[in-house]
């Protein structure tokens, strides 16, 4: 097995960060730090792999874009369509990795050449550890997070503050006299590609704790699949006394619910308030009420920052926080019962 860049950085006495710019951005480079690094390199005989011409150029023009969900999805493709905009006319391209089960989680960490290949990677809407993190980090590229949690391990991340748009949540529904609320989710437990999952239910949990005993919180697990709908509602239905409220962990899983509640003859919100999260296509038109996040401007801020770490620019905030509110409409209103 040949050398790595972390053989490198450690022969050198210098950062792996430091052994990356000198490959690709060696005027960032101070010449006695260059010439210890490529003196190293020559010693371990370590190469980089990329094609000769992205060696010529210091660049691969790739940008990889690692999710935990489908690539579909109106988050993640309004995230890349976002990414696009920015990368694009600089002439990057953007290859896309969906993880969404063991194996190929397993399989994207384990064929390092793919990350090589790449002058950064963007972590999107997935839960990565720190070991996993870790070893994309000794490939020497930047890492930029979009709606995940702030590891150490990223050079920068991109998001909304999900602790406080889920208070506004719970507190619009507790101000309008609902004390029974059900959060609608995949369980974090058996689903773990997905970050904000655990951290919308997490955040869910907390809200409803700082109420006290003043609020009763339920918690239905649906399955991701076309049933997630037919199945909160059995969930719901067959309880003695139904929660007044159900906040969804995203529009994917309220619009569905709604309409399955009113071909059972549910009113809502007379029978019950639907609260989602996104603001995705079609819940204006629905009049679902739900945080409102804009992916394609978190986007764009990436790429923006990403730009500037490749061009050797410390971000102004390796946290930004993307703005975020409660777009109140009408499938919340005061429980009747």
């Amino acid at each position: 097995m040949g050398a790595s860049i972390q053989d490198v950085a450690e022969r050198a006495g210098v950062s792996i960060a430091t052994v990356s710019r000198t490959f690709t951005l060696p005027d960032k480079v101070l010449p006695e730090t260059r010439k210890k690094v490529l003196e190293a390199a020559r010693e371990l005989d370590y190469t980089i792999s990329r094609s000769a011409s992205a060696l010529k150029s210091g660049k691969s023009s790739r940008i990889a874009f690692l999710t935990g969900g489908e690539l579909d999805s109106w988050y993640d493709s309004h995230v890349l369509a976002g990414l696009n905009s920015i990368l694009h006319d600089e002439g990057y391209d953007i290859p896309l990795y969906a993880v969404s089960d063991v194996q190929e989680r397993h399989a994207f960490f384990s064929d390092m050449s793919i990350k090589r290949n790449a002058d950064a990677v963007m972590v999107v809407s997935f839960q990565i550890s720190h070991t996993e993190a870790d070893k994309l980090a000794t490939t020497g590229i930047p890492l930029l997070g979009i709606n995940t949690e702030p590891i150490p391990e990223f050079s920068a991340t991109v998001g909304i503050d999900e602790t406080s748009s889920m208070e506004l949540v719970v507190n619009h529904l507790f101000n309008q006299g609902h004390r029974s609320i059900a959060y609608v989710c995949l369980d974090p437990d058996t689903e773990s590609f997905k970050w904000n999952g655990r951290a919308r239910l997490q955040a869910f949990l907390s809200s409803c704790s700082k109420l006290g005993d003043q609020v009763e919180p339920t918690v239905i697990h649906a399955p991701k699949d076309e049933t997630r709908a037919d199945y909160a509602l059995s969930q719901l239905s067959r309880m003695n006394r139904p929660p007044t409220a159900a906040i969804c962990m995203n529009d994917e899983y309220a619009l569905p619910l709604i309409f399955c509640m009113q071909r059972s003859g549910w009113m809502v919100p007379r029978d019950m308030s639907v609260v989602g999260f996104d603001d995705s296509t079609y819940a204006r038109e629905i009049g679902l009420t739900t945080i409102h996040q804009d992916p394609y401007e978190m986007g764009r801020s990436a790429a923006t920052t990403l730009l500037g770490l490749l061009a050797g620019q410390e971000p102004s905030e390796s946290v930004r926080i993307q703005p975020s509110f409660l777009a109140v409409r009408s499938t919340t209103a005061p429980p009747e019962h």
